[in-house]
């Protein structure tokens, strides 16, 4: 009886500990990083009000592009709010030297609407392997 109530408990404290990661894990989901094709850079999506990947003060509903490395390639983002093909904000760090952060572009957008973030590579007049996130407001 006693191996019974032990199992029990264990199991319990299992499922309490998995509860407590999932739920950190969506309260965490308001800042979104994504990568540029092969390094270099990254874009951001800043879905609420909060710290951003920095622990910075960032606006809601924001994009912002970083650059990291020196390789002449600058990071361009792109923001398709209800995901129809039509770039509504566009960010990037051309001009600047590595490693540098724009800042927010950022205005309001209706709760649990779908956006779609593209993160490219680019120089003047090129642009290199674009990649996607997808994600609601």
């Amino acid at each position: 009886m006693k191996l019974t109530k032990r199992r029990t408990r264990s199991a319990y404290a299992l499922l309490g500990a998995l509860g407590l990661v999932l739920f950190t894990a969506n309260s965490a989901a308001a800042v979104q990083s994504y990568g540029a094709y092969e390094g270099g850079g990254y874009g951001v999506w800043m879905q609420d009000p909060g710290n951003d990947e920095l622990g910075d003060p960032a606006p809601g509903d924001a994009i912002k592009a970083c650059d990291i490395t020196a390789d002449g390639w600058g990071i361009q983002v792109k923001l398709d709010i209800n995901r129809d093909g039509s770039y509504e904000r566009t960010i990037s760090t051309l001009g600047h030297h590595s490693p540098y952060c724009t800042g927010w572009d950022s205005g309001n957008i209706a709760e649990n609407t779908p956006i779609r973030m593209k993160v490219t590579k680019v120089k003047t007049g090129e642009s290199y392997h674009p990649v996607y996130w997808d994600g609601h407001s």
